[in-house]
């Protein structure tokens, strides 16, 4: 028999006690690590959370900086306008003109760029211009004649005489098309361009009657009532609302027409397509010697002429010499060989680089509008006047009598401040 002594202290023993020992520093253990998992995740969360900032705010100033850059590019393209401006009204000798219009006509990047060719000398000035400037970003610019476009807003032109003019100029592209594609042709041979035309000509006039004949709205119904607008194109993307006018149409003329033209033709900077649509004899050959000739003194240099009929004599008498017989209509196309008015700007800014790289781009136009407006206004004088000597009554103004002396015309003064810009666009 076990003594009581001995029962006590059996009784005392606890075989669990050991185990509940290492159960509960198990639980710290467990307690400790887990704590030290969620601090991990929210310094995770915080360090992603930063890191998402971080990037949204420099993408931010990036975008700021490109902006700026563009912004920045397109006020230096307006300074070379504004030199070419005031240039080309100083009395310069002869053939100078060409040297002239590489004021605005050369394209332009910052930083420089380093040709191959260049000299060791040359580029560590362009590349010490380069460390010296605070500015970090990038910036380009192109400047290019929008004027000598086809202006599709004259087919609804107060001037009977422009809106004739455009119209067969129009459906010279297409006739042009037909004539050196075969594919075109097939497809489109006797598709009638002519209607088409003249939708257009119907969205911006103020008539309810269509150049079709009828009502012009009933063309326009798939649109919604307030179609056609009875204005003048705004942009020339509106041109794929007309209908009839398919992607392909638009993307033939696009290249060719504009809604910026001064109202008439500068045969020393009008692209090649330009040149062919004015006449639909015009062949390539005939239209490429016309460009190579601007361009290379030796060929003849700039097309040449104070007046519109002096210019057009000149370049007429330059196509006439390649085998073009040119048809009559052509002598009412309006022309102008001294300088160009209209301009289309496509300045770009960028900064940063690889993924955060970031570009803004902002494209503007320039227009005199005065000098359009004044074009107009010639063609709407010369009409009345012919008008009046049909009925016979002769709008000339008498001689000057004995001691006066004839009005001379003066030089237009330059507007003040930049030039005027008639639209931009942000992308």
């Amino acid at each position: 028999m076990l003594k009581l002594a001995t029962l006590k202290q059996r009784l005392k023993f606890n075989p669990l006690a050991r185990q509940q020992k290492f159960s509960k520093k198990g639980v710290a253990l467990l307690l400790a690590m887990t704590t030290l998992i969620l601090m991990i995740w929210v310094a995770s969360e915080v360090s992603t959370d930063s890191t998402i900032e971080y990037v949204v705010n420099s993408q931010e100033i990036n975008r700021i900086k490109a902006f700026y850059s563009a912004r920045s590019s397109l006020d230096l393209a307006l300074l070379r306008i504004k030199v070419y401006q005031q240039a080309s009204r100083m009395p310069l000798p002869p053939g100078f003109a060409q040297q002239i219009n590489m004021i605005w006509s050369f394209p332009f990047a910052w930083p420089l760029p380093i040709a191959a060719e260049t000299s060791l000398a040359a580029k560590d000035d362009i590349e010490g211009a380069a460390k010296a400037s605070i500015f970090d970003g990038q910036y380009t610019h192109t400047i290019t004649d929008e004027g000598s476009k086809l202006d599709i807003n004259d087919l609804a032109s107060p001037s009977k005489t422009l809106r004739e003019i455009t119209k067969k100029q129009v459906l010279t592209i297409f006739e042009g098309k037909l004539q050196n594609d075969d594919k075109f042709r097939e497809v489109y041979a006797n598709y009638n361009f002519t209607e088409l035309v003249n939708r257009i000509a119907d969205w911006m006039s103020d008539k309810n009657s269509s150049e079709n004949g009828g009502d012009k709205r009933q063309a326009f119904r798939e649109l919604g009532e307030n179609f056609p607008p009875n204005r003048g194109f705004r942009t020339l993307d509106e041109m794929r609302l007309v209908p009839g006018m398919t992607e392909e149409f638009f993307n033939l003329m696009s290249p060719s027409i504009t809604i910026y033209g001064s109202k008439a033709i500068n045969p020393n900077t009008a692209a090649k397509d330009v040149l062919k649509s004015l006449d639909p004899n015009m062949t390539d050959d005939a239209a490429r010697d016309a460009v190579e000739r601007r361009d290379d003194e030796d060929k003849g240099g700039q097309y040449k002429g104070a007046s519109s009929d002096e210019c057009r004599t000149d370049y007429k008498n330059f196509i006439e010499g390649r085998g073009v017989r040119l048809n009559p209509d052509f002598d009412k196309i309006p022309f102008q060989c001294d300088t160009v008015v209209n301009f289309k700007i496509e300045a770009i800014g960028m900064t940063g680089s690889g993924k955060g790289a970031v570009q803004k781009k902002i494209t503007a136009y320039v227009m005199n509008v005065q000098k359009a407006a004044a074009t107009i206004k010639s063609y709407l004088d010369k009409e009345r006047k012919e008008a009046e000597a049909a009925q016979g009554q002769p709008g000339q103004r008498p001689p000057p009598q004995t001691g006066q002396t004839s009005p001379t015309k003066t030089q237009e003064a330059l507007p003040k401040g930049r030039p005027r810009i008639v639209y931009w666009s942000e992308q």
